[in-house]
């Protein structure tokens, strides 16, 4: 069995990154690496999208990558749509090839979907639908994972945009309290510092599990 260290957290955080080098380093220790990401809509909820954005009616940007907007009488099904689309992702980059004995390094996990959905459809109770509520338990099943965040002026810069930013880091701070996560503050921080405190918890978490 291999180990799922998940990071999630807002744009211009510096997750792929921290990703990319903490891969490299595992690799040259040794052991079978696998880089997985993690976008927002997913297969069916992206062709839909797509197919939604020629009515007029449904334009806006609530989802930036689509230029549309999903009215509320239709959110729940939306919510469900994003959730059954990113069902085959998550079981085939992130936990099967755990099983098969790769460290899987997620550059997004199912945590990004649950922000994604909630600020792209305008409606933070997306969290605590039973939809919301299944995609974080998935996401807990993971070895590791670590809230990768900077100040929001950098993360600003960083990106080149502020669509959806602070609602993002409000939601991602929430979540972070909630489900204490581990969090790492790459603002000041150089690439080999933040992929050396990975490291420090990667072999933690290996130790515990040989407990």
């Amino acid at each position: 069995m291999g180990l799922i260290i998940c990071l999630t957290g807002p744009d211009g955080s510096g997750k792929s990154t921290v990703a990319r080098e903490l891969a490299l380093e595992l690799s040259r220790r040794g052991f079978r690496v696998r880089v997985s990401w993690m976008r927002g809509s997913h297969t069916i909820a992206s062709l839909i999208a797509r197919f939604l954005s020629r009515f007029p009616v449904l334009r806006g940007c609530g989802n930036p990558y689509y230029g549309v907007s999903i009215p509320g009488s239709l959110r729940p099904l939306w919510w469900f749509l994003e959730f059954i689309s990113a069902i085959p992702i998550i079981l085939l980059r992130y936990f099967l090839p755990a099983l098969l004995g790769y460290v899987v390094i997620g550059d997004r996990c199912v945590l990004d979907l649950v922000v994604w959905v909630s600020v792209t459809t305008g409606d933070s109770t997306f969290v605590k639908s039973i939809l919301g509520k299944a995609l974080i338990s998935m996401a807990m099943k993971s070895s590791i994972i670590v809230y990768v965040t900077a100040d929001y002026e950098v993360l600003r810069a960083r990106r080149g945009a502020d669509w959806g930013l602070r609602e993002q880091l409000g939601m991602y701070n929430a979540l972070s309290r909630i489900l204490g996560l581990i969090v790492l503050n790459t603002t000041g921080l150089t690439v080999n510092e933040a992929r050396d405190r990975l490291m420090g918890l990667v072999y933690g978490a290996m130790n515990k599990n040989r407990v």
